[in-house]
């Protein structure tokens, strides 16, 4: 799997995934959170990824550019 974006905020992650997943893309968010107990810890471990397939990566990320800059 590879990290296609980065967010700080869950649900910014969230949107970005199912912008994929509607492309056919198949997207997950990943954090480093304590399963959940320690939120704070996204600010120290690099925040919430949305991480895809290699084989997608390169798609996901124009997908994502191209959302992000509007």
């Amino acid at each position: 799997m590879k990290t296609v974006a980065t967010y700080l905020n869950e649900a910014n992650a969230n949107i970005a995934a199912g912008l994929l997943k509607a492309e056919g893309i198949n997207a997950d968010v990943v954090a480093d959170d304590g399963g959940g107990m320690r939120p704070s810890l996204i600010f120290f471990t690099g925040g919430y990824r949305v991480v895809v397939d290699e084989k997608d990566a390169g798609q996901a990320t124009e997908i994502i550019k191209s959302v992000d800059n509007k």
